[in-house]
């Protein structure tokens, strides 16, 4: 989980070097309106349809930038009339293209008084536009919400739904086509009780299923979709095979969340500091928040001074309302409003020496003004839920000591609500309120390199809408930047474009002005490229050669017979690669020319293969490897081409390591769409290749080993470095750095846990765990100018350092330490004892708990983590956390405890009393100062270097390096370098 270097003491203190915020942050909402809704990305664009589109769709070609609403659809079938029938009613789209034809599934969620329709529907059409039909009227496809079709690697499909049994369930159904089935359905996982799934109603829905490094990735909602909860999160389970995923695949913790989470724990508020003391069977407790003064009788003057008498003032608990939601955290009803008027009185104290920026979080649903000692500072008129940053005419207010928050609040058209929290944010500004994201889509960017999230959330008291974020592969755990909007702090860059893109939108450009026409006569039309006579024709893109890229090309062949496709590769006329679409055959084709000779090979497509319809047809080029796409999936009868001579691959000979371009070719009359080619690379495991030593020559075996968990030194000893790609002036470059053991015992956890004894060690080891230096040249020109990162295992730091013209830059030592939230692992936890696994062995000094129980949001239980016996695992066996000390904490929360560092893969938490099944803590707070597996990404702009550990952004630096390369280097560590991307950015 994503968590912000926010500070609540010195002992969790994070240092960044630079906070400093881009400016081409996202500018979330990209979509504003748009409920649940489908993405699909057909010949480089992206189309949008869902809730609140009726009917719809919205186009972008950057997921930014939006164009629409366009309909292409409305309901015409036997099972649906009335309302139920209205395009209003067309929900939770997913939209696919497969074969020439587009589908559209999507959910009708009516009830009505007079009938209930809840049911998926299918719809088909020859244009991406419509209109779509339905081929059966007479029934339904399948019964109850969210569908979401997924292609498999070997072309097989799968249907996921929501169906009604347990909750809102998740359920998968292999399928025969598009529109019908194959088999049972088969249960997948519900919401589990007592976790962050449930933390209203039993909800989880909205699935959406990717293939990625080998493994398979389910991302869903669970709780109350409605703001009105704000609990709506989503969550991640992962697997090996598309109908795998259970309760024990899920990750520990959500994915993307309401920023008010982690926010709340971090930051005290204020006017919740002084809680109210009660007694309780279970010991020592008190009320976990503040009370307030509040009348609906018009006050007298100066009701707003400090000064005032309220002695006679009714007292109540914040979250004043009423309309109570059950389980609210955005309306939380504890005191009842049942007038057109109310005010409120709350002091609270301050050290102004002490304190940082304040931000006033309000909810109120009629116009409401707030005084600070007297002096109004904020006034709204209408609903409202934000923060509001204190300005500073409204820091000048704030006194030493005791202050009044007075506020003066109106009943809303329908309801009354008002609740307020006042949040010291030290040297931070709050940001806005981002809430319920849902209904997940995560398809590749723009430049075909990237992951996008593109989901359903609330910002602020604004109508819910369309957000992106970046997704991220740390080695193969899913990642999310988010949630995140143009304000947010850090690094949260808009999706970034290819290296050279096509769409072929522009009216009356030529086509000469972005391609170098070699041979034939080409025309943009209709919004695509044709070439329209039957001599072979060759364009290429103007742009920059490369030894490492992605091509992407829509392919339609229009006359009755012939052959196109794209240039995988070209050097020059007697120096080529081609992969051809062959019409008359009913094939595809490989063809290469290496010095004048020229090798063919052909390999069937499948009987039904529409040629007359548009088919994606991506190649990676990655050094001397080629791999071969048709249609997003592994071309058929061979996909990975190496015509350096590997065993197993096509063509052996003479490696293609040279720089060349991409580029389109036909025989015959065709017509080309969604041009994409990025210079870049993505590899993992045995996929990687091309890395070679700084005099050029490829590493070898006893130098560098490559295994399924990455390349990395054949030896511990020494220093070793390898680099890699063609000199390009701004790029991203991220991978996971695993020192030797980095990864141990999460697979053998349970195994651990009931044979403690396997570990023959008396106890723990204060030296085990990673040695030496491992890490990236974030740049590299040479031996006398570069960039590197390392992570030092034994000083617990992120080293910069380099040089520029031979002479030696400054070293910045930075921590790695940080406050890292765990929750508990359901896969090893019960009511009596809670595990909370590490992703990979961690160094820890000390933990935060929660004064408030699980499940009782309105307790404090003093020294709670004395309800429990602490054990952390390491070697496999489990040993007490003996020797801790208790730390005083600036939350009034939460309660800390500090110890000497210990390396831990996971921590157990195990109630005293045998009897005793309360589940005391689920959420638990480390602080972490290594980890022994880290993502690094690093991110080269025209003027600065931005380094990102772990998704968060750690350090910028200015630099006026030129075009460079990027490198692997270890120095004295076994370590692994795997799930390793780079791609160039293009200038803005």
């Amino acid at each position: 989980m994503r968590v912000p270097y926010l500070i609540i003491s010195a002992l969790f203190l994070t240092v960044y070097n630079s906070l400093a915020q881009d400016t081409a942050n996202i500018p979330n909402p990209v979509l504003p309106g748009v409920a649940d809704a489908g993405v699909l990305h057909y010949n480089g664009e992206y189309y949008i349809g869902g809730v609140s589109t009726k009917g719809s769709f919205y186009v972008s070609p950057d997921l930014v930038n939006w164009e629409g609403p366009y309909h292409v659809f409305s309901m015409d079938n036997d099972w649906t009339e009335g309302p139920s029938a209205d395009d209003s009613q067309i929900h939770a789209s997913d939209i696919h293209y497969l074969n020439g034809v587009f589908h559209h599934y999507w959910s009708v969620n009516y009830w009505g008084k007079d009938h209930h329709v809840v049911h998926i529907g299918h719809a088909v059409s020859p244009d991406v536009l419509g209109p779509y039909k339905e081929p059966v009227k007479e029934t339904w496809l399948a019964n109850r919400i969210d569908p979401h079709l997924f292609r498999d690697k070997d072309g097989k499909l799968y249907l996921y739904m929501v169906k009604f049994t347990d909750g809102n369930t998740i359920w998968a159904r292999p399928m025969k086509d598009p529109a019908s089935f194959s088999g049972a359905p088969r249960y997948l996982f519900a919401s589990l009780p007592g976790t962050w799934e449930t933390r209203d109603n039993r909800v989880a829905e909205g699935p959406w299923v990717v293939r990625y490094r080998g493994q398979y990735y389910l991302m869903y909602n669970a709780n109350h979709t409605s703001p009105d909860w704000g609990n709506y999160t989503l969550g991640v389970a992962q697997a090996d095979g598309p109908m795998e995923f259970n309760h024990g695949s899920k990750y520990p913790h959500p994915v993307v969340q309401s920023n008010q989470e982690d926010l709340e724990d971090i930051y005290p508020d204020l006017l919740r500091s002084d809680p109210e003391t009660e007694g309780s069977s279970q010991g020592p407790t008190r009320v976990s928040v503040g009370l307030f003064l509040y009348t609906a009788d018009a006050p007298g003057e100066n009701w707003n001074q400090l000064s005032f008498d309220d002695s006679a003032w009714l007292k109540g608990m914040p979250g004043l309302g009423s309309a109570p939601v059950k389980n609210s955290t955005t309306r939380q009803v504890r005191t009842a409003w049942k007038t057109e008027k109310l005010w409120l009185r709350k002091t609270f104290s301050v050290e102004k020496e002490k304190t940082g920026n304040l931000s006033l979080r309000i909810h109120h649903d009629g116009a409401t003004r707030v005084f600070l000692n007297g002096t109004l500072i904020y006034s709204d008129e209408g609903r409202q839920y934000r923060h509001w940053n204190f300005d500073r005419e409204a820091t000048a207010l704030l006194k030493d000591g005791k202050n009044l928050l007075a506020i003066e609040s109106s009943a809303g058209h329908r309801s009354g609500f008002l609740d307020v929290s006042l949040f010291d944010m030290k040297d931070r500004r709050a940001d806005d309120i981002l809430f319920s994201p849902g209904q997940p889509n995560i398809l590749r960017g723009p430049n075909g390199f990237e992951w996008w999230l593109i989901y359903m959330a609330n910002k602020n008291a604004e109508r819910r809408g369309q957000y992106i974020n970046r997704v991220h592969f740390f080695d193969k755990k899913l990642v999310v930047d988010g949630i995140t909007a143009g304000g947010t702090p850090g690094y949260h860059a808009v999706p970034a474009a290819p290296t050279f893109g096509d769409l072929f939108n522009g009216a009356g450009k030529a086509v000469k002005e972005k391609w170098k026409i070699l041979s034939g006569s080409w025309k943009q039309e209709n919004k695509e490229l044709v070439l329209l006579s039957a001599d072979p024709a060759t364009a290429l893109p103007l742009s920059q050669p490369s030894t490492h890229y992605l091509f992407e090309a829509g392919v339609k062949i229009i006359a009755d017979h012939g052959r196109a496709g794209i240039y995988a590769w070209r050097k020059d006329e007697d120096n080529w690669m081609k992969i051809l679409l062959d019409r008359k055959a009913r094939k595809w084709a490989l063809e290469l020319r290496k010095a004048g000779e020229t090798q063919t090979a052909s390999y069937p497509l499948p009987d039904n293969f529409n040629y007359e319809a548009y088919h994606k047809l991506t190649v990676f080029k990655n050094a001397g490897e080629f791999r071969v796409l048709i249609d997003g999936l592994p071309a058929p009868g061979q996909y990975l081409f190496n015509p350096s001579g590997q065993p197993g691959t096509e063509f052996p000979g003479k490696g293609l390591f040279e720089k060349g371009l991409p580029g389109l070719y036909a025989e015959a009359a065709a017509a080309f769409d969604g041009i994409l080619y990025t210079i870049g690379w993505d590899e993992f495991d045995t996929q990687i290749t091309g890395w070679k030593t700084a005099s050029g020559t490829i590493a070898e075996a006893d130098s560098w080993h490559l295994s399924e968990e990455g390349i990395g030194p054949a030896r511990k000893e020494g220093r070793h470095s390898v680099f890699k790609g063609d000199p390009v002036n701004l790029y991203e470059f991220s991978l996971q750095v695993t020192f030797a053991g980095g990864k141990e015992g999460l697979d053998a956890h349970a195994e651990a846990a009931e044979n403690p004894a396997q570990n023959p060690n008396a106890g723990a080891n204060p030296d085990a765990g990673a040695a030496g230096k491992a890490g990236i040249y974030a740049v590299y020109v040479d031996d006398a100018n570069y960039i590197k990162a390392l992570f030092d295992a034994k000083a617990r730091q992120l080293l910069i350092s380099g040089r520029k013209n031979g002479k030696p830059l400054k070293t910045h030592r930075l921590s790695l330490e940080t406050s890292r939230p765990l929750y508990a692992d359901m896969k090893y936890s019960d009511f009596i004892e809670k595990h909370f696994t590490f992703d990979s062995p961690a160094w820890i000094n000390a933990l935060r708990f929660s004064k408030t129980p699980h499940g009782q949001p309105d307790t404090l239980i003093e020294d709670i983590h004395r309800k429990m016996d602490i054990f952390f695992r390491q070697g496999g066996r489990w040993y007490p956390l003996d020797g801790y000390r208790e730390i005083p904490s600036t939350h009034p929360g939460f309660e800390e405890i500090g110890f000497e560092p210990v390396r831990a893969t996971a921590l157990k938490l195990v109630n005293k009393q045998a009897g005793d099944h309360h589940f005391y803590t689920y959420k638990l707070w480390t602080r972490e100062l290594f980890r022994e597996s880290s993502h690094v990404r690093v991110v080269k702009l025209s003027d600065s270097l931005i380094f990102l550990v772990n998704g968060e952004e750690i350090f910028r630096m200015s630099h006026d390096f030129p075009a460079s390369r990027v490198g692997l280097t270890a120095v004295n560590a076994l370590a692994r370098f795997n799930g390793i991307t780079f791609f160039r950015l293009k200038s803005r």
